[in-house]
């Protein structure tokens, strides 16, 4: 047995060492002496060590270590990595005008449960298709008309929670409400589905909790070996709590899809002019002569509210935290919030009341993104040879990563405060000089995040509405601890904050 494993190794090695001669002089590689031999078995062993929280986390201090130039990586079934950070280098993948890259298979092995054939892990004209017709749910006229509404109106029902917490004078996890809050939203805007999680009806929380625990688990496929043969034969509790909680998700998802047939099973036609995300997809494949099937109206829906919740509720939950350790920064939002509520603060807000009139919460949002990206890392599957704008080289069948987490924190485009919070940086026309291949928490080019808009939007209403209220006090001693998860998340103590009426402050 010690002789196999001997000549496996050595094998692997010698794969290694001839492999990697292919890339271009002086980009540098990921040393067995400095990092170890092995990829996925090494980040996995990294992962659980106490020091390193998240696989980004890992890999930042990678890229800190080489410099910030690209590098490459193997992992031990021969699978090849390129680490690219420089804006030019994203853009070329962003725009890929020789379409030499795709959402790579490996990735989809691992998440087809999670996201199916939905517009996350689409690829060529499927991915058209789904993101040509999702535009029309982002509209303008919609945003305004449909969308601020709902906003408006669940951000009054945040200032509820918030309050009870306030006159508790108890620490309160701030992260659990803003998940809530998204969740709610885009169960309204997207399916016009009403849920109550934010309220804590029991089925609605239920489900938060197991799209938390689904999202969370998957992940460990990325840095677990043999992943399929654990799943198989259901040899973990990572796989057997995703088996659990797939089944709870899709039933709500199905619960979803059961409004929009009759009783005969057939697609209703009440549907006509529903402005939802799935009547759109309907309505659009009823002129077409197209039939959707159930299974990727699913995927259809499962993508929508993994997007349409996480980023915002994410981002919210980050700004808490910075605007705690800047309390100025509390007071000039507060500040807006009143101009912009004009001393009605029960009305819910709208599209109107906030475009143009709330630079300081936009910067406040997305600053908070910069520095904690709702996704921080980025993966695609080369399929033609490629030349990077910075002498890097990819072959077929390599996997090319950027990490927004770093791209956005780089002094040479940031300033040396680049790993500083800084709202300022957004305001006074300063916003021009960040182009979307250097801000990358949306993503950028034609893979630009479709529902940026809506995640704007949501936020800004949220931030001035409880801003117009409240302010917030870290617990002492307390830091938020990031996990290992497919979106920047906290772990379960979230952020924890007290939360003060701003009525109580001034006495």
């Amino acid at each position: 047995m010690m002789l196999l494993f001997v000549t496996l190794a050595v094998l692997a090695v010698l794969y290694y060492k001839v492999r990697i001669g292919r890339y271009t002089k002086g980009i540098e590689i990921m040393h067995t002496s400095q990092w170890g031999l092995g990829g996925t078995w090494v980040v996995a062993n990294e992962v659980v060590r106490k020091e390193a929280v998240t696989m980004f986390a890992y890999f930042a201090k990678a890229i800190k270590h080489h410099g910030y130039r690209p590098f490459q990586w193997s992992a031990i079934c021969g699978k090849h990595f390129l680490v690219l950070n420089h804006p030019d280098d994203i853009k070329c993948i962003s725009k890929d005008p020789n379409s030499c890259f795709i959402k790579g298979p490996i990735a989809y092995e691992i998440l087809k449960i999670y996201f199916g054939d939905g517009i996350i892990m689409a690829n060529g004209e499927s991915w058209k298709s789904q993101r040509h017709i999702m535009s029309h749910m982002f509209s303008r006229r919609l945003l305004r008309e449909r969308m601020s509404t709902v906003f408006g109106t669940h951000a009054q029902d945040l200032v509820n929670v918030f309050r009870k917490a306030a006159q508790s004078g108890m620490v309160f996890n701030v992260q659990v409400p803003f998940y809530c809050y998204t969740f709610d939203c885009i169960n309204m805007v997207a399916f016009n589905c009403e849920v109550n999680a934010l309220g804590g009806v029991q089925s609605d929380v239920e489900f938060q909790h197991a799209f938390d625990v689904l999202q969370n688990r998957i992940t460990d496929r990325f840095v677990t070996p043999l992943w399929q043969f654990f799943a198989k034969f259901q040899l973990t509790e990572s796989e057997r709590q995703i088996s659990k909680t797939t089944g709870i998700v899709n039933e709500h998802i199905h619960k979803i899809l059961d409004s929009y047939y009759n009783e005969a099973g057939e697609i209703s036609d009440a549907l006509e002019g529903d402005q939802t995300i799935t009547g759109l997809y309907l309505e659009a494949a009823k002129l077409e002569g197209i039939t959707y099937s159930r299974k990727f109206l699913r995927d259809l829906v499962f993508n929508t509210l993994a997007a349409g919740r996480d980023t915002t509720a994410s981002a919210l939950t980050s700004c808490i935290q910075y605007l705690c350790d800047h309390p100025e920064w509390q007071d000039k939002l507060g500040a807006e919030a009143k101009e912009v509520f004009n001393g009605n603060t029960q009305e819910a807000l709208t599209f109107d009341d906030v475009e143009g009139r709330s630079p300081i919460a936009e910067a406040i949002f997305l600053e908070s993104l910069r520095l904690n990206p709702a996704a921080p890392f980025n993966e695609r599957y080369c399929v033609k040879e490629v030349t990077f704008p910075s002498g890097a080289k990819a072959y077929p069948g390599d996997a090319v990563q950027w990490y927004p987490i770093v791209t956005n924190r780089l002094k040479e485009f940031w300033g040396e405060d680049a790993e500083e919070w800084d709202p300022s940086r957004w305001l006074d026309g300063k916003a021009k000089n960040y182009d979307e291949f250097m801000y990358t928490a949306f993503h950028s080019g034609p893979h630009m995040c479709i529902g940026k808009p809506l995640a704007m939007l949501e936020g800004k209403i949220a931030l001035l509405t409880l801003f117009a209220h409240f302010r917030f006090t870290k617990m002492e001693g307390f830091k938020p601890r990031v996990i290992n998860s497919l979106t920047w998340q906290n772990d379960a103590n979230g952020m924890q904050v007290y939360v003060h009426e701003c009525d109580q402050m001034a006495g």
